[in-house]
């Protein structure tokens, strides 16, 4: 009897926001539970698998493209815990379309069977969304991620990307995806959400999740390991194992479609929730 298809789960957020972090610890909880997990790292810089590698050198499917793909151990580097690592990569700086290059990797994907033919119980997406192309859009395009998680902070400018990352869910949302929530990657732990609150209802959603300021975090990072492999016990580690558990009793009939703000609408709720901060 065949197995099901991978649950397909995308994380987007402004460029620096704390997506590989938060996806690469999410791929190793679910990995420690077991699950067969495939991590994808959908930004030209190949940096979302760096933790989860255990030093080896990334390869990344835009490297391979110049010879010849014709099984997944061509793009596949094994990871620590059984995972399982993909990285896009990109042109050189100045060079070519990152975008571009991730489409490119969904045709590799689809030529490969790779995440169809049941080897994986989960596909976890960690995409760029700083700008929504059409090549960083082709998880949300294409109805490849069944739900979408967007990594936030306090600032503006990572509300403003979340806002327009809503904008083409919101287009696509009859591809069948959902936007499961925000998950808030705290810059200053004294600082209050309750404006991230309010914006996550606005958008029509929620907050399902608040990454603390944890040294563990910066600890894991130099180490090149996830938290929750090296310090199990911290704060970090503890709110990734709930984010998991939560993203995978997640479904997408949950939720609605997203209410995002036009440009006007984004200043005014900027100016009336922050501008007295």
């Amino acid at each position: 009897m065949s197995r099901p298809k991978a649950r397909m789960f995308a994380m987007y957020g402004k460029g620096g926001i704390g997506k590989s972090t938060v996806s690469s610890n999410i791929s190793a909880v679910l990995a420690k539970q077991g699950k067969k997990v495939l991590h994808v790292g959908c930004d030209p810089k190949a940096d979302s698998t760096l933790t989860l590698l255990d030093g080896q050198p990334v390869k990344t499917v835009i490297q391979k493209i110049a010879g010849r793909i014709s099984s997944p151990d061509d793009i596949i580097m094994p990871g620590i815990l059984g995972l399982s690592c993909i990285e896009c990569g990109g042109p050189e700086p100045g060079v070519g379309c990152g975008g571009r290059g991730v489409s490119r990797m969904f045709e590799v994907l689809d030529d490969l069977e790779l995440i169809e033919d049941g080897e994986y119980d989960v596909a976890v997406f960690d995409v760029l969304g700083d700008v929504v192309c059409g090549g960083f859009a082709a998880p949300l395009r294409q109805g490849r991620a069944e739900l979408v998680y967007i990594v936030v902070s306090e600032s503006v400018m990572a509300l403003f990307a979340a806002n327009n990352i809503a904008r083409a869910m919101k287009r696509f949302a009859s591809n069948g995806i959902a936007l499961g929530g925000l998950i808030v990657n705290q810059a200053d732990e004294h600082t209050p959400i309750e404006g991230l609150h309010k914006f996550a209802k606005a958008l029509g959603t929620r907050i399902i999740g608040v990454v603390p300021r944890d040294p563990a975090i910066r600890k894991a990072e130099v180490m090149k390991r996830p938290v929750v492999d090296i310090a199990p016990e911290s704060k970090a580690a503890a709110v990734f194992a709930e984010l998991a558990n939560a993203i995978m009793q997640d479904s997408v009939e949950a939720h609605q479609v997203p209410t995002p703000f036009d440009d006007a609408g984004f200043d005014a709720f900027i100016e009336q929730t922050f501008g007295q901060s």
